[in-house]
């Protein structure tokens, strides 16, 4: 063989295995940690969990967020009434008899502002269920590395 076709070979097999993205549907057909997916119209083809790749927000994943409010606001007021009792005091009666006092406690946070420093971020779906992969869900899988890998970018929904 020339070096010329053998050249030409090398260009062949590189221009095969540098297949462009493709997106595909696909179904999970085991749940995670054991992760495993078929693709739609292959239904003998299982993708094991080490050739996948899966978005964060689909994943158990714990994430830190900071809130700032934008501007002041008024989270809210309450109104108690309340009896203040006294005590008896070292008076001679009848002066140290316990006795009531009515009174009235209003708490408002009126044009406060608030941060949250840190808090945490969990992803739940519309049954405010964990919002993870699970058996039987739909998915749309982008392929890549020649085929060699496959990444779940999100949940396929149809109505």
């Amino acid at each position: 063989m020339s070096l010329g076709e053998l050249i030409k070979q090398h260009s062949m097999k590189s221009a095969r295995s540098l297949k462009l993205l493709e997106l595909m549907e696909a179904e999970i057909t085991k749940d995670p940690p054991e992760l495993e997916l078929k693709l739609k119209g292959s239904d003998k083809l299982l993708i094991p969990k080490e050739l996948i790749v899966i978005a964060e927000h689909l994943c158990e994943v714990k994430q830190l967020v900071h809130l700032k409010a934008g501007s002041k606001t008024e989270v809210g007021k309450q109104s108690f009434d309340m009896t203040i009792t006294m005590m008896p005091h070292p008076l001679p009666p009848p002066n140290n008899t316990p006795h009531d006092h009515p009174s009235k406690l209003e708490v408002a946070l009126a044009d406060r502002s608030f941060e949250m420093k840190e808090g945490g971020l969990h992803y739940i779906n519309d049954d405010k269920k964990d919002d993870l992969l699970k058996k039987g869900d739909k998915v749309m899988v982008m392929t890549f590395d020649g085929g060699q890998k496959f990444f779940i970018i999100d949940r396929i929904v149809q109505y």
